[in-house]
């Protein structure tokens, strides 16, 4: 049987406003459109539930999902209604992706929040929102939030809800199993991606639910040229400003760099390992990066779908 695969790319790097970019990424052909976002960071960056909202006033088809949302540092109740009105206004195709961040220690501290609790306030919080989805008059005693006969109204177009998406490393591995209805794991080899869906499985059936219907996608930063040297000198400059660290090794690990067949022939492993959802995100100079999108749409895509038709 041909393998599903679907591709995703992130909001940037192609000059214009973002309903532009929408449109254009619609257009190109991609699956989804995903915004990541931090509250404090070290360059701008938009709210990435507002950055959807835009998107989806222009856009009909793609499904708009955050990448990720910083679960520990927002309130459950007030994601929760965002997400829905996000569902509302796009009829149906919001995605929540979520992670606990924790890589810039100054985001917790002005947001009030202790670093060591994020990964409990991100269970404790995907369970409760999911409640307030599907149930009227919640009634939920958690460590961090307590409700008392609570509705949020309208519910979802999306039956049960919305699917949340678990991003992040290690962490992510059991609270995807136990929380989340998928996986989307960054900085991932092959091999560490295989591994973690076997130990997600596993976690998984033990606490009864089906493995089987967990989406299975990566987040990947991803960095094109004519060689395989310049597109990684671009990742490495552009990840290593962006995380305040030496990338220069890294960038060969973990990102998706090269030519197009060389991105082609690595995201291969990853589909080989159980990937079938990528999320694209551009890693480079704008003016580098702006043409990453077509290059993506034209050449690396088909030749991926052409191998596993």
């Amino acid at each position: 049987m041909p393998i599903p695969l679907q591709f995703g790319m992130t909001f940037g790097g192609r000059g214009g406003s973002i309903a532009d970019d929408a449109i254009r990424l619609e257009s190109l052909g991609f699956d989804s459109i995903w915004a990541g976002e931090h509250v404090v960071w070290r360059h701008p960056m938009h709210d990435g539930l507002m950055t959807l909202a835009v998107a989806a006033s222009v856009t009909k088809r793609v499904r708009l999902g955050t990448s990720i949302l910083l679960m520990p540092l927002k309130h459950p109740i007030l994601v929760a209604k965002a997400v829905v009105t996000l569902d509302h206004a796009s009829n149906g195709r919001a995605t929540l992706g979520v992670g606990v961040g924790g890589e810039y220690p100054k985001e917790f501290i002005a947001m009030g929040v202790k670093r060591e609790e994020r990964g409990p306030r991100t269970n404790e919080a995907m369970q409760l929102m999911k409640r307030l989805w599907m149930e009227n008059n919640v009634t939920f005693k958690g460590r961090f939030w307590q409700l008392e006969d609570v509705s949020i109204e309208p519910k979802p177009i999306q039956k049960p809800h919305p699917p949340i998406l678990v991003g992040g490393r290690r962490g992510s591995v059991p609270r995807t199993a136990l929380y989340g209805d998928g996986w989307m794991p960054y900085m991932y080899t092959p091999e560490m991606y295989r591994d973690g869906l076997k130990q997600i499985e596993e976690i998984a059936h033990k606490a009864g639910r089906d493995p089987s219907k967990l989406e299975r996608t990566l987040y990947a930063f991803t960095s094109v040229s004519s060689t395989f040297e310049e597109a990684a000198g671009w990742a490495a400059q552009a990840l290593g400003t962006n995380y305040g660290q030496d990338f220069s090794q890294l960038v060969r690990k973990y990102p998706i760099v090269g030519t197009p067949q060389q991105c082609a022939e690595r995201m291969q492993q990853f589909v080989e390992a159980g990937v079938r959802h990528f999320i694209l995100a551009p890693s480079g100079p704008a003016d580098k990066t702006k043409n990453f999108a077509d290059i993506y749409a034209k050449e690396i895509i088909p030749m991926l779908k052409k191998r596993n038709a």
